[in-house]
């Protein structure tokens, strides 16, 4: 994998690290010409190669061994993940693009009916389900019964919340950037409980807005038999959990669902038993399995996983209409 990142965001210092400890072969950065300064720091601290100010020039680019990069990072605001993936796909390259996969739907099944004609695969990097004790939770449920209701908080005060109180608007915040808790930290939720037990039959967002964003909200997700709640803040803290309750016992993940550490299951007569399998970082699972489908063409499981993300894409569009919060992707023909 001969992999080019595009921006130069927060989850840049995040995954550069990851991506060097990994050994994958990182050549390029591309960002927009405000922000060559810090792409220039980033290539001189991890040792990256070549540095663009525009995408195309990074797609463009060549080697001796071909074209400079086969696989490109999204890590631009939510806004802009429908167009510089389409860009990238329709340049012959695979997409790993940050959560959430696109503003809505309508761009989701856009890119997804895209890549297949491209030839390339668009995956959505969502640390959660490649996470060994997320695997994990899914061996037990059988041990808990019938499940009867599923709870996860993914609540954390924003370092950008004070700035927003004060106009200050970063993508996070920005429904014009397609921000806003929901997208950013409910997304986990969504897809740790789509993960576990598929589509949803209903779905119903309860949101604190401000500046026409949601800055933190409950989501209730309705199923055959029991409900799924999630729920997502960036204005207020509180232990983050993943619980499943169901008639035979419980299966608890003291922790945010984008890094389902650790497992217990705990049985009616009060019985319990603890798992959990280290990983270098949580975001190296997925990265690892983004190499293998691409190196070695392992891409069995890329229809199903594609399917999920658009599953997610949908529940993340019936969440935000329940709740009234449009972004201009929405508006767009």
């Amino acid at each position: 994998m001969k992999l080019g990142i595009i921006g130069t965001g927060y989850i840049d210092g995040v995954v550069l690290p990851v991506l060097k400890n990994l050994k994958i072969d990182v050549r390029a950065i591309a960002a927009t010409p405000r922000s060559e300064e810090k792409m220039r720091s980033l290539l001189a601290e991890y040792g990256i190669p070549r540095g663009f100010t525009s995408t195309e020039e990074m797609l463009a680019a060549e080697d001796a061994g071909g074209a400079l990069v086969d696989t490109v990072y999204i890590a631009a605001p939510n806004s802009l993940h429908y167009q510089l993936a389409k860009e990238a796909l329709l340049a012959g390259r695979h997409v790993i693009v940050e959560k959430p996969f696109a503003s809505n739907l309508k761009e989701a099944e856009e890119l997804a009916a895209l890549s297949i004609r491209q030839n390339r695969m668009i995956m959505e990097a969502i640390s959660t389900l490649y996470l060994p004790d997320y695997q994990k939770v899914k061996e037990l449920l059988p041990e808990i019964g019938d499940v009867r209701i599923v709870s996860c908080n993914f609540s954390q005060y924003s370092s950008r919340y004070d700035a927003f109180l004060k106009g200050d608007v970063k993508p996070a915040f920005d429904p014009a950037k397609s921000g806003g808790a929901l997208m950013d930290l409910g997304v986990y939720n969504i897809h740790y409980i789509v993960g576990l037990f598929g589509r949803p039959a209903a779905v119903h967002y309860t949101a604190n807005m401000a500046g026409g964003i949601d800055t933190s909200g409950i989501l209730t997700l309705g199923y055959d038999g029991f409900s799924a709640v999630s729920i997502a803040a960036k204005d207020c803290k509180a232990p983050c959990f993943s619980q499943i309750q169901g008639t035979k016992g419980m299966i608890v993940q003291h922790s945010a669902a984008n890094s389902c550490e650790g497992v217990t299951l705990t049985g009616n007569s009060g019985e319990s038993v603890s798992f959990r399998e280290e990983v270098p970082h949580r975001l190296a699972p997925e990265f690892e399995r983004f190499r293998k489908m691409i190196d070695e063409g392992d891409t069995d499981a890329y229809p199903a996983n594609l399917r999920h993300s658009l599953i997610v894409m949908s529940v993340l569009d019936e969440a935000r209409k329940s709740a009234g919060i449009r972004f201009p992707a929405d508006d767009l023909k």
